[in-house]
């Protein structure tokens, strides 16, 4: 097709954007979220003046009408603990006459949501030991909530009794220490909790439990982390830094769109700040400012490194390597699926390596294992299952194309009239752009895809970047969440590739 001005025009526009992000990478920043808020608000009255009381005003200005706190697209984990989170805050700490009717109505929500928890394909990160927390904590405050259904419940109740068990009890190292706040009862004075920044695994809920359980005055290097990390409008992240997954996630949305190289401006600085913080025993995690390496962030960084040059081994997956599948997470109570995505992907090039058919071997038993329904994986980490069904196409090509084919189906069949897919009730230009890339790689490397369907893709992406500039959080952290960084790479790469290759 021959490319017109307007086509040039456009290219060109989408370049400086993603010159504009690349500059900005690196911060780690993320949007206030009313789960860690609330965690952060009950620190108002033992630290007065510290700023926190803002934490409060931004969660009476943040209540759904239907009572609710949470993310604007209905994810009831995160709808139920964020909801928990709020009232028991407002209960505790505030002190407007109006505070009560606002915790009444999230009190009457609880019971409306408590039935609905089993519609969501995954829990939010910890949710047996916080919403428990949480729920003997608002019973202590006189508050009527229901008790929620408990997945995981059992290993869930090992993993913390080890912990307890253990002679040097290092929270460190261990990833209940994202959970901090749902044990914090369970510190004694001499545990290692605190990374270097003063955070508790760069969790604002987990640091604030920190600081509510410790002595006024002992804990000023954690107090200063969450002044430091509250927004203009009062709000807290729900995880500050994500420094290493921000860089790595995003160059690899461009670099896979084609929109980058290695010495393209910008790029270096940031690949050289991935390898400063890479280990040659563990890989990485999503924070400089975290003890715990997962092989979802090991394995892009693994990818982006390698591409950039650096001597990356992938002798490092042997560190995640179970009997019959691979680990997020040492110690996880459920497998990743994305996890075994991007391992995939990291893997396929690895020819040289002698367990490089040996591990795509067992990776791919996995994925079929997973696979309970024969047209979409949903994944623990991202309440979208296009999320890790779009990525299973690139890493699956050519490796077993009847299972990507699957994927594919589902995605082209599922799309919205608006032209972008979504999973809970509305389109997205997430989850559109995660669509749009992975059906261009197919479309380009295995076989045709139907023009109409990725024009009406690209034409809603365009739209969404020139009238709506709306944040939807997705992520699954305790509560749902939106990596600015890494998300905006993925819109920009997908209008990029789609821009450089149909015209």
């Amino acid at each position: 097709m021959v490319r017109s001005k307007l086509d040039t025009v456009h290219t060109d526009t989408l370049k400086a954007e993603i010159t504009e992000l690349i500059a900005n990478l690196g911060e780690g920043k993320v949007r206030g979220v009313a789960y860690d808020t609330a965690w952060v608000a009950r620190l108002a009255p033992r630290y007065p003046g510290c700023g926190f009381e803002g934490a409060l005003e931004w969660l009476r200005r943040n209540q759904h009408p239907d009572g609710t706190w949470g993310g604007p697209l209905v994810q009831y984990h995160d709808r139920f603990v964020s909801t928990l989170a709020a009232i028991v805050a407002l209960r505790e700490a505030g002190r407007e006459p109006r505070d009560e009717r606002r915790v009444k109505r999230g009190e009457n929500a609880l019971w409306k949501l408590v039935g609905r928890l089993g519609r969501d394909d995954s829990d939010t990160i910890g949710f047996p030991v916080i919403s428990a927390a949480l729920t003997r904590e608002a019973a202590q405050l006189g508050l009527d909530v229901p008790l929620p259904p408990i997945r995981f419940a059992g290993a869930y109740r090992k993993k913390v009794q080890a912990l307890l068990d253990s002679p040097d009890r290092d929270w460190c190292a261990s990833t209940l220490s994202f959970s901090l706040e749902a044990l914090r009862d369970a510190l004694h004075e001499g545990d290692a909790v605190l990374e270097d920044n003063g955070s508790v695994s760069s969790s604002p809920s987990a640091t604030a439990g920190y600081l509510l359980s410790s002595p006024n005055g002992t804990a000023q290097v954690s107090l200063a982390y969450l002044q430091r990390i509250q927004q203009e409008d009062g709000s807290i992240p729900a995880v500050a830094p994500i420094d290493l997954f921000e860089i790595a996630w995003a160059l690899n949305h461009l670099r896979l769109a084609g929109a980058i190289e290695p010495d393209t401006p910008g790029v270096r600085p940031l690949m050289d700040e991935l390898w400063r913080e890479w280990s040659p025993r563990q890989g990485c995690g999503y924070s400089s400012f975290l003890s715990v390496a997962d092989s979802d962030d090991t394995a892009v960084c693994f990818t982006v490194l390698r591409w950039g040059g650096y001597p990356v081994s992938p002798q490092i997956f042997e560190h995640f390597e179970g009997e019959d599948h691979f680990v997020c997470y040492h110690g996880e109570t459920n497998p990743a699926l994305s996890a075994h995505i991007r391992l995939l992907a990291a893997i396929r090039s690895c020819r040289e390596h002698p367990w490089h058919a040996a591990w795509i071997d067992k990776i791919v038993n996995a994925l079929h294992r997973f696979d309970e329904n024969g047209s979409y994986w949903w994944d623990k980490w991202h309440a979208s299952p296009y999320y890790v069904s779009g990525a299973a196409l690139g890493a699956l090509r050519d490796i077993d194309d009847q299972l990507a084919r699957s994927r594919l189906k589902w995605i082209v069949r599922t799309q919205n009239d608006d032209g972008g897919w979504g999973y809970l009730g509305e389109s997205t230009a997430e989850e559109t752009a995660y669509c749009l890339e992975a059906l261009l790689d197919w479309h380009i490397t295995a076989e045709r895809v139907d023009r109409t369907i990725m024009d009406a893709a690209a034409a809603f992406l365009r739209k969404q970047l020139q009238e709506d500039d709306r944040e939807t959080p997705l992520w699954i952290g305790k509560s749902l969440y939106h990596p600015a960084g890494p998300v905006k790479a993925a819109v920009l790469g997908a209008l990029y590739s789609y821009s450089t290759t149909l015209f």
